[in-house]
């Protein structure tokens, strides 16, 4: 180990519980646990930061709450010594990640927050402030010398940060969520800074946060969210940090530094958490807070990160592998050169498969696109289940001088591809150039498919 003053594992996004496609994914799941035990087991760090998005949703199942318990409760009895600070992020319930604990067999060195504590004025009920003290864990050797503080911030909702005393100015107007964001930092320094047990104390102080940081990189299936404002908040700049040693990120899923500065920074997912993700290097990061010496940006302290990627339980198939759609050469030969599991690999470790494929006519081998799409359903149909698991499949007509205008023809998934009512569409489709089938036609067709279907079991019972 370095000669530092603290060495962190920073990860984030766990999202325990998330299907893909509502495909199981707990593979992947015990092979990341593995993964993390064994790099706390070669870094021996001191302190292991979860920056939010703990579980995929708000009310996670019984299983993903197990599983964080008793991965916890190992990581503790393998590494007693080991500090655990863990906040909540957008797609978790505050609720739910306070009482995490309850799964623990032994609480010592460890701090979860999942809402931000408040303490609210005698004289006005109505108006809360932060609580800052119950923000800051202090991180002791074994001697009880101190060696670094964590700041550590749950998700900040707007309606939380600008409903606060702090981000109210004199004339009671509301200050923005930037500005609110600013003053919470910054009023964590404060309390440091005016301590009684932390004043003077020249030791690293780290903060967590799960926001969007304006300056940082969007890929993939995140791409979108630069609009929305990840998580429905607002965008926050990275000056929000200033005067923190190392700030530990949560998500974005890619892992980056902010700012151009190490000391700012994503750790990103553990494991892809959809294919817009599956180029990227996932894993943790280990963050070695050295003596300031060669520091080049003026920190009080040097930053080393180095990266520890993961290798995948589960592979990712896209056809094509670059963004976009693939013609009908690069589909066929990819799906005839798919090898089919002799029965080595369970359906759980199958690659998860999402196919774009795209059709022109004039450069097309098939006559017409219904015919491509029944070679397409045919193999997919041989394939699924025993080469892969198929996620997404979506079949698009290239129409006009240049391929500007697509139009959609299918499917989502295999169940469209045996279901007559989706197949009389496509055919309506085909022949009235592209006009959906009229409803009434939906409707009698359903009931002559129920029909046929009520005979059917009707003659099995007699036969019986």
């Amino acid at each position: 180990m370095k000669d530092s003053v603290i060495r962190i594992l920073h990860t984030s996004d766990w999202h325990l519980g998330k299907r893909l496609h509502e495909f199981d994914r707990s593979i992947e799941y015990r092979k990341f646990k593995e993964n993390l035990l064994r790099t706390i087991e070669s870094e021996q760090p001191h302190l292991l930061l979860l920056a939010g998005d703990v579980f995929d949703t708000i009310n996670p199942s019984l299983e993903a709450e197990k599983f964080l318990g008793t991965t916890l409760n190992e990581i503790r009895r393998r590494h007693p010594g080991l500090h655990i600070v863990i906040t909540c992020g957008n797609h978790d319930s505050a609720r739910k990640i306070d009482s995490v604990s309850a799964y623990m067999e032994c609480c010592d060195r460890l701090m979860i927050v999942g809402e931000l504590p408040v303490v609210y004025y005698e004289e006005n009920p109505s108006v809360c402030d932060v609580d800052y003290e119950k923000l800051i864990y202090p991180v002791r050797t074994d001697d009880g010398k101190l060696q670094a503080l964590v700041v550590a911030m749950p998700f900040l909702s707007t309606t939380r940060v600008l409903n606060l005393g702090v981000n109210r100015s004199h004339d009671g107007s509301e200050t923005d969520y930037e500005s609110g964001v600013r003053n919470i930092y910054q009023g964590c320094l404060d309390f440091i800074r005016n301590s009684e047990e932390y004043k003077g104390a020249d030791v690293p102080i780290i903060a967590m946060g799960h926001f969007f940081v304006k300056s940082s990189t969007l890929s993939g299936s995140e791409e979108d969210k630069a609009t929305d404002m990840i998580g429905g908040e607002q965008g926050i700049g990275v000056s929000v940090f200033d005067g923190y040693d190392y700030v530990a990120l949560g998500h974005i899923h890619l892992r980056q530094n902010i700012g151009g500065s190490r000391r700012v920074r994503y750790s990103g997912s553990p494991l892809p958490i959809n294919f817009g993700e599956c180029e990227y290097r996932n894993g943790v990061d280990i963050v070695d807070v050295l003596p300031a010496g060669s520091s080049d940006d003026g920190g009080r302290y040097d930053i080393e990160v180095v990266s520890r990627v993961y290798e995948r339980a589960v592979d990712f198939i896209r056809i094509p592998a670059r963004r976009g759609m693939a013609g009908e050469e690069e589909v066929l030969q990819t799906l005839n050169n798919m090898q089919i599991s002799a029965g080595e690999k369970s359906i759980n470790e199958l690659p998860f498969c999402s196919i774009f494929a795209e059709y022109n006519q004039e450069n097309s081998g098939f006559d017409c696109i219904r015919s491509y799409r029944e070679i397409l359903d045919k193999k997919i149909g041989e394939l699924s289940g025993k080469a892969f698991r198929l996620c997404d499949f979506k079949l698009i007509r290239k129409e006009g001088d240049g391929g500007t205008v697509f139009r959609q023809q299918d499917v989502q998934s295999l169940d469209d591809i045996s279901s007559p009512i989706v197949l009389a569409s496509r055919m309506y489709e085909e022949v009235h150039k592209g006009k959906e089938m009229p409803e009434e036609l939906v409707k009698l067709l359903s009931e002559i498919i129920e029909e046929a279907e009520n005979g059917k079991d009707d003659c099995s019972g007699k036969s019986a």
